[in-house]
């Protein structure tokens, strides 16, 4: 019994050995990819236009796995011969137990190493030679090979596939970006564009929309001459119109659709209502593509942004979006003050409505927090509480004060880089 136990084991390492030089003969017969290809022309790279190509290509991989279920039973085959050996010897010693050790070994470096090695130098001649064993080892195992099939099929459709494009275009736009930002050789606005192109997929409209409190509206019942006032001193081309309160918007009114009537010096026969625009509402966490998208298709210049409980969170225009693009873009009617001003480049003074990424990247310091999005938001954070002007506070290695706070609104800040100070965690002090 013995003896039928050892040849199982040498049947089952000579199987392992055959399929494993077999294999190693296949692959190296296979032709490389063109950007592996040692020849300048790239002339190993298999062609997916070549007659019989993609076939070839299929049968070299069922004959790769048959070799490869081949190599596998042999392995089995060899350690359960080895193992009923080895429980038939009545008496086995520690000399026992270690030959058998070291002959397992042997039979998987015989079986795998030294045949895989062969295989490759046997080439394309010797792949020619053992396709004969690989077709019989093949058809012998199709039964096997039809079970992994089903199974491959079975696991494909419950684990999700994953999508290697979209890996690969991120990161070829992680790369890209390191590169604009280490090694380009452009201007400081070049390069703020081409960094903006990748952010601007993942902004999402609450980043860029102008907040609630900013919201300049007009209520449905206001009377002609003072809706025409409001317009004036609104200085803005498209302004909500509410019921009750900014959280009841029910239209948009376009100063060039009451221009007629203003010229003509009376109000519509139907009221200025008429004329005022359907509201678009949008989630706060529309990502700012798909809405220029739908802009451009929708001929829309402006949307209102809802909030999670129904209410008005802010409001988008297409040039808020357009600015997260190529940058502020200014006109008659915006104000003067910047959003950023230095000094000496250790003295600043922000606007409260600076985001904490223009901050970050002003100061060159990290200033962004996951619950607030600007430096008034920032502030107001720290203290806990609406603060007065001329109130400071630390943020890391600045010193902030407070310049203006207009109706709870933080709308200036002074911030100073201080001498000698580590970049601690953000804090807040109060001046007395």
């Amino acid at each position: 019994m013995s003896i039928v136990a050892w040849g199982l084991a040498g049947a089952g390492a000579a199987l392992a050995a055959l399929a494993a030089i077999a294999d190693g003969a296949l692959l190296s017969d296979l032709p490389l990819p063109a950007h592996l290809s040692d020849r300048p022309d790239g002339t190993d790279a298999p062609s997916s236009t070549a007659p019989n190509g993609a076939r070839s290509v299929a049968m070299r991989e069922r004959t790769h796995r048959a070799l490869a279920f081949a190599r596998v039973i042999g392995h089995l085959a060899a350690g359960s011969g080895i193992a009923v050996a080895l429980d038939l010897i009545e008496q086995p010693t520690l000399g026992t137990a270690l030959s058998v050790v070291l002959l397992g070994l042997t039979t998987v470096l015989l079986a795998e190493s030294i045949a895989r090695v062969v295989g490759d130098g046997l080439g394309a001649s010797g792949s020619m030679r053992l396709v004969s064993v690989g077709r019989i080892i093949e058809a012998v195992l199709r039964p096997v090979m039809l079970l992994g099939d089903w199974l491959d099929g079975l696991f494909a459709e419950i684990v999700p596939e994953v999508d290697a494009t979209h890996e690969r275009r991120e990161e070829a736009a992680a790369q890209f970006r390191d590169v604009v930002t280490t090694e380009a050789d452009v201007s400081r606005d070049e390069r703020e564009l081409l960094l903006g192109v990748f952010d601007f997929g993942e902004t999402t409209a609450e980043e860029v929309m102008v907040p609630r409190v900013d919201i300049t509206g007009v209520e449905r019942e206001t009377p002609w001459s003072e809706m025409l006032d409001r317009i004036r001193s609104a200085e803005h081309s498209r302004i909500p119109v509410y019921e009750g309160s900014i959280d009841e918007i029910v239209g948009i009114l376009y100063v060039k659709d009451v221009l007629p009537a203003v010229l003509a010096d009376e109000e519509p026969a139907e009221g200025w209502t008429s004329v005022m625009r359907s509201p678009v509402f949008i989630p706060t966490s529309k990502r700012i593509a798909d809405l220029l998208r739908e802009f451009r298709q929708a001929r829309r210049h402006i949307a209102i942004v809802a909030d999670e409980y129904g209410g008005t969170a802010g409001l988008v225009t297409i040039e808020d979006v357009l600015e997260e693009l190529v940058g502020e873009i200014g006109d008659e009617y915006d104000d003067e003050e910047r959003l950023v001003e230095s000094e000496e480049g250790t003295r600043y003074w922000v606007s409260g409505r600076l985001t904490l990424d223009d901050l970050s990247k002003a100061l060159s310091h990290d200033f962004t927090r996951d619950d607030v999005s600007t430096v008034g938001g920032l502030v107001l954070e720290l203290l806990g509480r609406v603060p007065k002007a001329g109130e400071s506070l630390t943020i890391g290695p600045f010193r902030a004060i407070v310049e203006r706070v207009v109706r709870r609104k933080i709308e200036r800040v002074f911030l100073e880089r201080v001498p000698d100070t580590t970049d601690d965690a953000l804090s807040a002090s109060e001046a007395h």
